[in-house]
């Protein structure tokens, strides 16, 4: 059975320096490589391309808050291996609040 295609992006509130910073931690147990601003990586059978993009900023007020498109595109994963990547990797890029 083959396993689809699944794509999309987000917002992240980070600039390129927190980015990868946080990755190797983020990418647990998977090996990958970068190549200028897109991570390629094996999740099991499985490949997972990560591509960020530039750091924007959102203004209120006089608060600046960077962010950067971040998308993701899961090539042959099955659907429980996506969902364990994507909590682990969320957990690893949370940010402190309270």
């Amino acid at each position: 059975m083959s396993v689809p295609d699944i794509t999309y992006s987000r917002e992240m509130g980070l600039t390129h320096e927190d980015f990868w910073r946080l990755l190797p931690r983020a990418m647990g147990e998977y090996p990958y490589t970068t190549n200028g601003t897109t991570v390629n990586a094996t999740l099991n059978n499985g490949r997972l391309a990560i591509t960020l993009g530039p750091t924007q900023e959102r203004r209120i007020a006089l608060l600046r808050l960077p962010y950067s498109v971040v998308s993701f595109k899961f090539s042959g994963v099955e659907e429980d291996i996506q969902q364990a990547f994507k909590t682990h990797f969320d957990l690893h890029f949370q940010r402190g609040g309270g």
